[in-house]
């Protein structure tokens, strides 16, 4: 029996810098794919996706088109060409606005459509005055965060992501979020906040979720020409009716993601392609479901057209690949020059505080699978609570990123951009430099510190420094 594939949609904050052009020659359908998306967030005032997923500089702060179209940008050119190179997926699913790109893909949406519909929720969100608030990643299940949000009896805390056994993600206003991450901590669970400017998934949204609902009834729908999957409505969506019925409880019932795979699973699925960049969905895939489940992430890092093609021929082809192979796009050669200097000479950016909780992934993504506290993850540390020599603390960073990530340990040079150039996520970032915090047993750092600033390993082994210089206080 063949394998049988599910294509997976990331939502907000799946992107990489300047990695469409391979897969966006003009006259192509992914070029076109990708015009029509930018002439959609024109007409709401922002600037062309495509401009600012070329600019290595841009964020979603000074481009807001980044955040809320620059994942389904990504992901509608993907799906074209995981087309064109013969992939039949089974079932399409999205996380979060990544059910959104799901619809778009088969049929139920049309691109531009899919397009509007991503911005009329930021309006609506935007118009509400109880959408501003915070969203937390915990390292629990979804029964425990749900229990401990309603031990704070803040009406305004909710469940919004089941994504893994480890991981859940809750939201609600600012200060009801801040004691949940203190309930959390002392029951040794522990907390990534995500830099989004609103909540999302909580029925708190009820207003704007009529507003939204008001705003796109114009929209056609259109039963799928694929089948798909819904993490929200935790059902096939199948007709006319079911697309509506995602979009009338997108921003307020919560995505069962974890649940979602498992249901794939044990309807026959056993392969799961991430379309879209980075590997978010792909490490969820290897949280919820057992080993011999293939996760592939079509555009980890920078891919060329052709290795994603054979990256879709190996996996959905004559079934004959190694399945013990990590099936992810070839980690990128080492930059050419001299060997990686055993003095961290980049500048360490100062620290404003300490003792704090979490810190926090510059994008407001969903989170890749939490495991931090499994010694398995890394090979044990060479020292106990004292940094080795600069060169020594290089290449033990350099052992741990590879084997968290596994990848080959000559791409980590010490100025490789670990989410630019390797397509590290912020959140599976944070997740790593907790575990280096537990190696060396340092204090955590304060929630100034956004761990996902210090992009390369020689910035890496100065915070950790930073951090070693300072007098020895107990941490959690």
């Amino acid at each position: 029996m063949g394998t049988k594939t599910a294509l997976l949609f990331p939502g907000p904050g799946s992107h990489l810098p300047d990695v469409l052009g391979p897969f966006t020659a003009p006259g192509t359908a992914a070029s076109d794919a990708l015009a029509t998306v930018d002439e959609v967030a024109v007409k709401y005032g922002w600037g062309p996706v495509s401009d600012a997923l070329a600019d290595a500089d841009a964020t979603p702060t000074t481009h807001p088109e980044l955040l809320w179209l620059g994942f389904y940008a990504t992901s509608v050119v993907l799906a074209e060409h995981t087309r064109e190179a013969g992939l039949a997926p089974e079932v399409l699913m999205g996380h979060s606005g990544g059910e959104i790109t799901a619809l778009a893909v088969a049929g139920a949406l049309s691109v531009a459509d899919g397009a509007r519909v991503l911005c009329e929720r930021v309006r609506a969100l935007a118009a509400s005055d109880l959408a501003p608030g915070a969203m937390v990643v915990v390292a629990t299940d979804a029964e425990r965060l749900g229990h401990l949000c309603a031990a704070l009896g803040d009406w305004s805390l909710a469940l919004a992501v089941d994504n893994a056994p480890r991981q859940s993600v809750a939201c609600g206003h600012t200060g009801a979020v801040a004691a949940l991450e203190r309930l959390a901590a002392a029951a040794g669970w522990r907390t990534t906040r995500l830099a989004m400017p609103y909540i999302l998934h909580n029925p708190l949204l009820a207003a704007a979720a009529e507003s939204f609902l008001q705003a796109i009834a114009d929209i056609p729908v259109r039963a799928p020409a694929q089948r798909v999957h819904s993490p929200l409505l935790e059902r096939h969506v199948t007709r006319g009716e079911d697309v509506r019925d995602v979009l009338a409880c997108h921003l307020v019932r919560p995505v069962r993601f974890g649940r979602a795979l498992a249901a794939l699973h044990r309807d026959g699925i056993d392969a799961f392609v991430e379309c879209g960049a980075r590997r978010v969905l792909t490490d969820l895939v290897a949280a919820n479901l057992p080993a011999d489940v293939r996760g592939v992430a079509a555009l980890a890092q920078r891919t060329s057209r052709a290795e994603l093609h054979d990256l879709v021929a190996e996996l959905h082809g004559d079934g004959t690949a190694d399945p013990d192979a990590v099936v992810v796009p070839p980690p990128l050669k080492p930059r050419p020059g001299p060997a990686p200097s055993p003095a961290v000479t980049e500048p360490r950016p100062s620290l404003p505080g300490r003792n704090a909780q979490t810190a926090a992934p510059q994008h407001g993504e969903p989170a890749a699978s939490a495991q931090p506290d499994d010694p398995s993850a890394a090979p044990p540390a060479s020292t106990g609570g004292r940094l080795p020599g600069n060169g020594a603390l290089l290449d033990e960073l350099r052992e741990v990123y590879a084997s968290v990530l596994q990848y080959p340990a000559e791409v980590f040079t010490d100025d490789a951009d670990l989410e630019a150039e390797l397509g590290v996520s912020s959140i599976k970032q944070t997740e790593i430099f907790a575990q280096l915090l537990d190696r060396f047993e340092l204090a955590t750092p304060s929630s100034d510190v956004r761990v996902s600033s210090f992009r390369t390993l020689g910035k890496i082994a100065g915070l950790l420094r930073d951090l070693a210089d300072r007098p020895a206080e107990a941490h959690h």
